[in-house]
């Protein structure tokens, strides 16, 4: 009866973290923090122990170490530290890896790549809805922030191209993942995403090279693809079609002028500034996780007005100015967990947990360029996730996972 009720709450947890962000994030939210917590349970399993284990799952513990040092050197008062809650969910990778490792031989590529493409395609879907059905400008307002769904949908259909290398004979499917993806955040209108894309693209189609093919030849067609995406964006560039063409269209520009072509842009380049110049007032400990956003608007450059945010739209800005140093190693940290934990994976799980790996890390680090990823309920719940099916592979030395 226990077992079999484990194996359920598994099957949920997986649910939840995969299909449903895009669809329902705040129910996806709040029962994969309850599934979490049943995970606590089994950490003195043998499951849990080897949880722990994983670097995928310990790293972030020290991530978090390091950012409440920063804030012990930065704080104004003892409910200072209680911002370390936005970064607690990362902390709970071994929990949510001793649950799905419930699931056993059960849990396989092709689960996973079929619920991560139902939730990308939901965000297509849900996008794509608020656009021709009720006529907003941009799509994702019917259940979240059109920027934050692109970025589950992006990251989902990312996920879900892991089912390419199961035993499925139909794990050709898998490829609309990403198309999914390019959907919802074309129907969203959101810029960021679209741009992390390219070398999320990139790193995927690397490492199918590498998995694919003799190292030789892989590494031969990587710079050979990268010469050629290069020509062809300068081709583009030379001709002007690509300002034609909608969010890349308004990059294009902003780099070729120097100057913001909407009100978006200007606010990012103005928290961007104000972020510098706070981290060089306190570049070791940084201004506390708690006030990171407060201490940034005393920076702003004169006679701007400092947007109302609850973070400076790009990871790497939150993180300096909230830590300093020891914040941006931490978050140096938290992009390398994944890679870590899939460095132990052997046998037929070393493939599928280092292209997880390029997922999260490759992907976190080019959405969070333009919006905040980690301190974001669902992108955070998601990056755990994923170290938690990192974690999950890498503890099965030789076992098959098809």
């Amino acid at each position: 009866m226990l077992r079999s009720t484990l194996t359920m709450l598994a099957w949920c947890a997986l649910v939840c973290g995969l299909t449903l962000p895009t669809l329902a994030p705040g129910a996806a939210n709040m029962l994969t923090l309850v599934l979490m917590g049943v995970g606590l349970t089994l950490l003195p399993t043998a499951e849990g122990r080897g949880a722990l284990g994983q670097p995928a799952t310990w790293l972030p513990l020290v991530a978090g170490g390091l950012m409440l040092l920063a804030i012990a050197g930065s704080a104004r008062e003892p409910m200072s530290f209680g911002a370390i809650i936005f970064l607690v969910p990362l902390f709970l990778a071994a929990p949510h890896a001793a649950l799905v490792e419930q699931l056993g031989a059960r849990l396989t590529l092709t689960a996973v790549g079929t619920l991560a493409l139902l939730g990308a395609i939901a965000g297509a879907v849900v996008a794509g809805f608020d656009v021709f059905v009720m006529g907003e400008p941009r799509g994702g307002v019917l259940v979240n922030n059109p920027i934050h769904l692109a970025d589950l949908a992006l990251t989902l259909g990312f996920v879900a191209a892991v089912g390419v290398l199961s035993r499925w004979r139909w794990r050709a499917v898998f490829l609309l993942g990403p198309l999914a993806a390019l959907l919802a955040i074309w129907f969203s209108g959101s810029r960021g995403p679209l741009v992390a894309f390219v070398p999320m693209s990139m790193a995927a189609l690397a490492g199918a090279a590498v998995h694919y093919l003799p190292r030789r030849r892989a590494w031969l067609l990587i710079g050979c693809g990268a010469v050629a995406a290069l020509l062809v964006f300068a081709v583009l560039i030379g001709t002007g079609w690509i300002e034609r063409t909608g969010p890349f269209g308004e990059i294009v520009s902003l780099f070729r002028s120097g100057e913001p072509g909407d009100d978006s842009t200007s606010q990012r380049l103005i928290m961007y500034r104000s972020a510098l110049a706070a981290f060089m007032a306190s570049p070791v400990w940084g201004h506390g996780l708690g006030h990171f956003m407060e201490a940034a608007a005393q920076f702003a450059p004169p006679g701007a007005r400092f947007p109302k945010y609850d973070h400076l739209h790009n990871d790497i800005a939150d993180f300096a100015v909230s830590g300093g140093l020891l914040g941006l190693l931490s978050y140096g940290l938290i992009l390398l967990a994944p890679f870590a934990g899939a460095w132990r994976a052997q046998g037929s799980q070393r493939a599928p947990a280092l292209y997880l790996a390029l997922v999260a890390s490759v992907g976190y680090a080019g959405m969070g360029l333009t919006n905040a990823m980690f301190g974001v309920l669902a992108q955070t719940l998601v990056y755990t996730v994923l170290l938690s099916l990192i974690a999950v592979l890498a503890s099965r030395p030789k076992e098959s996972f098809p």
